[in-house]
């Protein structure tokens, strides 16, 4: 036995491999730890933050910390217990196989004198009730023997789906984890879960195991009610809870993609002084939290999303407003724009973060000017709709998540769909009340009377202050918008909201929006067009016209009115033009075009292309177009000559 085993009492404590009850058996990689694969650092560092901050005590701020240390493996509970269901796991698979591999690498780690292991630790918080009683609608239950269950409520927490835990198991080689807590009771205790693999346990029988085996004291799986020392250098003497992986996956620079993930997921918190976390020799709070943002040491990848956050949320030129939602509740929309100089800096995204102040998304902003936005969600009614609908990784919004209740689906989907809306309209706000001719896409401005943007309120004057104020809160609604920007295919982008499907769920579809003869890709796109005007069977090309950087205009939504404008980088005569509309996942649809005028001229339209544009370089040219849209999407305008 190990020296641990060797205290008073560590007779009652040991692993205890629970049978299957001829039901159901499971593999090394389950469902549960498939879900947190992609990126198992990053998972934990969001994860456990989140279940700190949901268990804060006070108006202190939680206190984070991940500690790595070496454990001497003998010193690890249960050691010959653990690696002798190891082996047994293994041996039960073919040599030479996958998880024969996989096992025999788990035994060959208890062999080694150490092993790395990384302490997760918070303070100022609860602790998990009721870690003595082993009570199960208690917090130390869930997590050490719930899937899917949770104490928590959607208005105020961070998780409650109840299966985040499975995070810290990934990062762990030996897939094994201790949980340690003193809670508001003085209660103490811990215990020890591994995620294996079902072996069988009687071949006559046929009686397997479930692969969880628990560190614990008694048959019926209690917590031990003592002190869990496997970190020397710590002795915790306050109300909280440890999380102790064991066999730690450490990567290169792991500390920094520890502190990126953190950055990137509760930037609001940390400025806020809401959460201060350090990962060994790193410390992250409101007053270092610049040093650490602009460290060399970030991901590279990572640093322009990070620092777009610092500077919406200390930046004095900020736009900020707030608006009320359906009634729901009130968002926080703080928008940067950058010149030519700064462009680097922006994401053309907007961060959607949740209170306890954690990001769930972002959403693209498509227009000319380069920007960085965020959308703070507060503790309110919105807030707890949102978490309902979240998935396990809480990075989306799912509202079909909801499958009992289609109305409740349904209004969800609306009020996601306003919130994007609101988001966008402000940014379209932003961009119009700015003095920078830069601002002025192609001559909006001839389009819009000043201070109106086509809706029903009045309070959307947009100021840019030395200190920028935050605007009264209006209502959600959707109001004729400006908005456009170009992509890496020289096609225009504008406002991507959604329309209806049959059953009349909100989405980004083709559904009920675009009533004429389009919905589908033109076949003709980049095909033979033509002959040459001579009669010869020389066959001419329809060309993508590439470097035009075409962009759009919505002067009134719902009559499908459109401006579209460019400036010509070629001098062609016979050209076309073809508006396309994007769904969420960026599928196009053909805008069924019902009226093109230029400059007084109305052009011809076949299969809603416009036809016989003759283009000079250099020159300006604005389409008014009149389409079968009733709603604001992402769109994509591509121009075509015959060659």
């Amino acid at each position: 036995m190990g020296l641990f085993d060797n205290i008073l009492g560590a007779k009652d404590y040991k692993w205890k491999f629970i049978e299957n009850g001829y039901g159901n058996e499971s593999s090394l990689d389950s469902t549960d730890i498939e879900t947190f694969k992609k990126d198992p650092i990053a998972s934990i560092a969001r994860e456990l933050c989140q279940n700190s901050i949901d268990a804060r005590k006070g108006e202190e701020p939680v206190v984070v910390e991940f500690k790595s240390f070496y454990l001497n493996t003998k010193e690890l509970p249960g050691i010959k217990e653990l690696k002798n269901e190891m082996c047994l796991c293994r041996d039960s698979y073919e040599p030479g196989t996958k998880y024969y591999k996989k096992f025999d690498s788990m035994v060959s780690h208890l062999d080694r004198d150490q092993i790395l292991c990384l302490r997760i630790s918070d303070f100022n918080t609860k602790g998990l009730e009721g870690v003595a009683t082993n009570a199960r609608n208690k917090a130390f239950y869930y997590l050490t023997k719930g899937n899917g269950l949770t104490t928590k409520d959607n208005a105020t927490s961070g998780g409650s789906k109840g299966i985040g835990k499975f995070a810290s198991f990934v990062a762990s080689d030996l897939q094994t984890v201790f949980y340690s807590t003193i809670n508001e009771n003085c209660e103490e205790g811990y215990l020890g879960i591994t995620k294996l693999a079902s072996r069988l346990l009687n071949e006559e029988t046929g009686m397997c195991t479930t692969g969880y085996g628990y560190y614990c004291r008694t048959e019926k799986v209690l917590p031990i009610l003592d002190k869990l020392n496997l970190d020397n250098s710590f002795n915790r003497k306050e109300t909280g809870t440890d999380v102790y992986i064991i066999d730690f996956r450490a990567e290169d620079n792991w500390q920094y993609s520890i502190a990126t993930k953190v950055l990137d997921s509760f930037m609001v918190a940390i400025d806020n002084g809401d959460l201060i976390v350090k990962v060994d020799d790193i410390e992250i709070n409101k007053d270092k939290l610049k040093d650490v943002v602009y460290d060399s040491n970030i991901p590279e990848s990572e640093r322009k999303n990070i620092i777009g956050q610092y500077i919406l949320l200390n930046d004095a030129t900020v736009y900020k407003k707030e608006i009320d939602i359906k009634g729901y509740g009130i968002i926080k929309i703080k928008l940067k724009d950058f010149n030519k100089q700064e462009e680097y800096l922006a994401t053309n995204k907007c961060i959607m973060i949740r209170y306890p102040y954690m990001k769930i998304t972002d959403m693209k902003i498509p227009f000319a000017k380069p920007c960085s936005a965020m959308c703070i969600i507060e503790k309110n009614e919105l807030n707890s709709i949102l978490r309902s609908v979240e998935n396990p990784q809480h990075t989306d919004w799912e509202p079909n998540r909801i499958q009992d209740d289609v109305e409740l689906r349904r209004e969800i989907k609306r009020i996601i769909k306003a919130i994007r809306n609101e988001v966008q309209l402000f940014a379209n706000e932003c961009l119009l009340s700015g003095e920078n001719e830069e601002l002025d896409i192609d001559g909006a401005s001839e389009y819009l009377a000043d201070g109106d943007f086509g809706g029903t309120d009045s309070d959307s004057g947009i100021e840019k202050e030395e200190k920028p104020k935050i605007m009264n809160t209006r209502r959600a609604t959707v109001t004729n918008t400006v908005g456009d920007s170009s992509n890496e295919n020289d096609s225009s982008y504008i406002t991507d909201i959604g329309g209806k499907t049959d059953d009349g769920d909100d989405v980004n579809t083709t559904e009920g929006h675009n009533k004429g003869n389009g919905g589908g890709l033109h076949e003709g796109e980049g095909e033979t067009k033509g002959y040459t005007s001579d009669g010869t069977d020389e066959i001419l090309k329809r060309a993508n016209l590439s470097g035009i950087k075409a962009k759009t205009l919505v002067l009134d939504k719902n009559l499908g009115k459109y401006v579209i404008s460019f400036t010509s980088i070629y001098d062609e005569d016979n050209c076309e033009l073809e508006l396309f509309y994007l769904d969420d996942h960026e599928t196009k649809y053909i805008t069924a075009i019902n009226k093109c005028i230029l400059n007084g001229q109305e052009y011809e339209i076949e299969n809603n292309i416009i036809k016989n544009i003759k283009l000079e370089k250099d020159k300006k040219y604005k389409f008014e177009l009149e389409t079968e849209l009733d709603d604001i999407y992402a769109c994509e305008v591509k121009i075509y000559a015959n060659r």
